[in-house]
C-alpha cells in the first residue's frame, strides 16, 4: 500500500471541489481525488445556470424568500442569507476567471427565469451548457496548481478519536493508497443514482456520505430527494431537459394537448420542482397519460438550447412537431453531511461541500440554479477557514495496525445487486411514499453491519455497499418524517397542518429576534 501525505485532500472533482482547490492551492499542497475524469461530474452536466440577484428590480431579500418558499421553510436562515448575498460576488468571480457568461445585445447579463423564481435572475453560459463551460475554465485554472488524481475511489476515512486524518482510496485495479492530510474535504456529490432513472452521471452513489456515516459523522435531511420534472422519456435512455425551457415559454401538456399545470399552482409550469414532479407523476401513473414539453412558442430553439437539441437528436427524438416527451427522474439530494458556515462537519479535520453537504440552504426542496451557487460559496468558505487554521492535529496521527482492517467480514454476502437496490428505491421511496412500502424497503436493505472493514473488498462490492447504505438511510429518514414537506411526500400524511409554516417562523422570531426572520414572516403572511 502506498502512503501519500498532503496539506489538503479533496475527494470530488465537481465545481465545489475544484473551487476549493483553486483557492487553497495558493497556500497549501492540494490533492484532488476523482472517481473518473473531470468531465464525468454532475457539475459538468449542469444545464441550468447560477442564480444571483443582480438586476436592479431584484434583491437578495427576494432571492432569499424564493429559496425559503421552494424549501418549504425547512431552510437554515443564516446559511441561506449568506448564500443569496454572495450571488453578485460569485458572478464577479466567474467573470474574473474568464467564464463566458451569456450577455444580451446591451452587453449586460442575459437573465433567465426558472421554477420557483419570481424574478429573472439566472445567469447562463453557453445557453444550456453552464456547468460544462464553468468546469472547463476551472479545470484549466487548477491543472498546474493542484495534483489531480483521476480514476481512484475513496473507500473510507482515516479516523481516530473523532478526528479525520485523510482517506483510503482504491483504483480500478484494486491498488490501495493511504492519503494522509491535515484537512480532508468531502465534495463527492449526492445519491440520486440509487434510483433507476436519474439525471446524474453514473456513480452518484453517495460514497462521501456513506464514508461519513461509517465514521460516525452527523448527517441530516436524507429523506429530501428532489425529482426533476423533465427528463427525456425515451426507450434509448434519458437526459435532463433544462427548466430554462419553461422559463422561455415551454408548457407541459398531456397527449391531448391540455396544459397540466393550469390551476395547480400560481406559477404554473414554473412552480417549484416538487410540485411539478408530483403533477407529472399523477398524470403518468394515475391518468395513464404521456406528458410532453411543448416548445412550439420558442423561437430559435436549437440556438438557445444546443445541449437539449443534441440530446434529442442523439435519442432519435424529432423536434419538428415541437413536443419533447418527458417524465420525472431523481435529480438532486438535499440531505447529506451536516456542516456549518465554514463547511466544518461534526468531526475535526473534516469538511463537506457541494451536494454531499447538508448546509441547510435548500431546505426540503432546492430552488432551481442554487446548486452551482452553493458549490462556489461554501467551497470559498471552507478554503478560507482552512487557510486561516493551524495544522497541528496530524502530529498526533495514530499508527494503524493493518491487521484490524484486513479481517474477514460476512457483510459481503448481504450486499444487494445494484438493480435490486434501485428497484426498491423506485417502488418504495420515490416521488410518493407510504409507510408500508418504506418498511418493506428498510427490511430488505437492512444489513447486520453497515460499517465493515473495506480495505480488502473489491471495488464493485464497495460501490454497491454505498448504494445500499444510502438506500437504507434514505428510507429510514422517510419513515421518521411523518409529514409531507417539499420533496418528501407521504401519501399517508398528504398535508402538513396549515399552521406549520407560521409556527416555524414565529418560533424563529421569538428565539432570535432577527430582522430577517421578521421579513420572512412578512413574506408568508402578506
Amino acid at each position: 500500500m502506498e502512503i501519500v501525505e498532503t496539506d489538503v485532500l479533496i475527494i470530488g472533482g465537481g465545481i465545489a471541489g475544484l473551487t476549493a482547490a483553486d483557492y487553497l492551492s495558493l497556500d497549501k499542497n492540494v490533492i484532488v481525488i476523482t472517481k473518473s475524469d473531470l468531465e464525468h461530474s454532475n457539475s459538468y452536466l449542469a444545464q441550468g445556470g447560477v442564480s444571483a440577484a443582480i438586476d436592479k428590480e431584484d434583491s437578495w431579500q427576494d432571492h432569499f424568500f424564493d429559496t425559503l418558499n421552494a424549501g418549504h421553510f425547512h431552510n437554515d436562515y443564516q446559511m441561506t442569507e449568506l448564500l443569496v448575498k454572495e450571488g453578485q460576488n460569485v458572478i464577479n468571480i466567474l467573470s474574473a476567471w474568464g467564464v463566458p457568461l451569456d450577455k444580451n445585445e446591451r452587453n449586460t447579463f442575459q437573465l433567465g427565469k426558472e421554477g420557483g423564481h419570481n424574478k429573472n435572475r439566472i445567469v447562463h453560459a453557453g445557453g444550456d451548457q453552464t456547468g460544462k463551460t464553468i468546469m472547463k475554465v476551472l479545470s484549466n485554472r487548477i491543472k498546474d496548481k493542484a495534483n489531480i488524481v483521476s480514476g481512484e475511489y475513496a473507500i473510507d476515512l482515516i479516523v481516530d478519536q473523532n478526528t479525520c486524518f485523510g482517506a483510503f482510496c482504491k483504483d480500478n485495479n484494486g491498488n490501495l493508497t493511504m492519503y494522509k492530510a491535515f484537512h480532508t474535504i468531502l465534495a463527492g456529490g449526492g445519491y440520486a443514482g440509487i434510483y433507476s432513472v436519474s439525471s446524474n452521471c453514473y456513480g452518484s452513489d453517495g460514497s462521501s456520505i456513506s464514508m461519513a456515516y461509517r465514521a460516525g459523522v452527523e448527517l441530516a435531511d436524507l429523506e429530501f430527494v428532489q425529482f426533476h420534472p423533465t427528463l427525456l422519456k425515451n426507450d434509448y435512455g434519458n437526459g435532463l431537459i433544462t427548466e430554462a425551457i419553461r422559463g422561455q415559454g415551454g408548457i407541459l401538456v398531456n397527449s391531448k394537448g391540455i396544459p397540466i399545470m393550469d390551476g395547480v399552482h400560481p406559477q404554473k409550469d414554473l412552480a417549484p420542482r416538487d410540485i411539478v414532479s408530483r403533477r407529472l407523476f399523477e398524470e403518468i401513473h394515475s391518468h395513464r397519460e404521456n406528458v410532453y414539453l411543448d416548445i412550439r412558442t420558442i423561437l430559435q430553439f436549437s440556438r438557445k438550447f444546443p445541449g437539449v437539441t443534441l440530446l434529442c437528436e442523439s435519442a432519435g427524438v424529432s423536434l419538428e412537431n415541437g413536443l419533447i416527451p418527458v417524465a420525472p427522474g431523481a435529480h438532486f439530494t438535499m440531505g447529506g453531511i451536516k456542516t456549518d458556515l465554514d463547511g466544518r462537519t461534526s468531526m475535526k479535520g473534516l469538511y463537506a461541500i457541494g451536494e454531499c453537504a447538508n448546509t441547510g440552504v435548500h431546505g426540503a426542496n432546492r430552488l432551481a440554479s442554487n446548486s452551482l451557487l452553493e458549490g462556489v460559496v461554501f467551497a470559498k468558505q471552507a478554503a478560507s477557514h482552512i487557510i486561516q487554521s493551524e495544522r497541528n492535529h496530524l502530529q498526533t496521527s495514530p499508527t494503524f495496525k493493518m491487521d484490524s482492517f484486513l479481517s474477514s467480514n460476512k457483510a459481503e454476502q448481504e450486499v444487494l445487486a445494484e438493480k435490486v437496490i434501485q428497484s426498491l428505491m423506485d417502488e418504495c421511496a420515490g416521488i410518493c411514499r407510504h409507510r408500508e412500502p418504506l418498511i418493506k424497503a428498510k427490511n430488505l436493505l437492512q444489513m447486520d453491519d453497515f460499517r465493515p472493514y473495506l480495505l480488502t473488498w473489491p471495488l464493485d462490492l464497495i460501490k454497491r455497499l454505498n448504494m445500499q447504505t444510502m438506500g437504507w438511510l434514505t428510507v429510514t429518514s422517510c419513515l421518521k418524517r411523518e409529514e409531507s414537506r417539499g420533496s418528501h411526500y407521504r401519501t399517508d400524511f398528504p398535508s402538513s397542518h396549515p399552521s406549520w409554516q407560521q409556527k416555524k417562523i414565529v418560533r424563529s422570531i421569538r428565539n432570535d429576534k432577527s430582522i430577517i426572520a421578521k421579513k420572512a414572516a412578512a413574506g408568508i403572511f402578506n
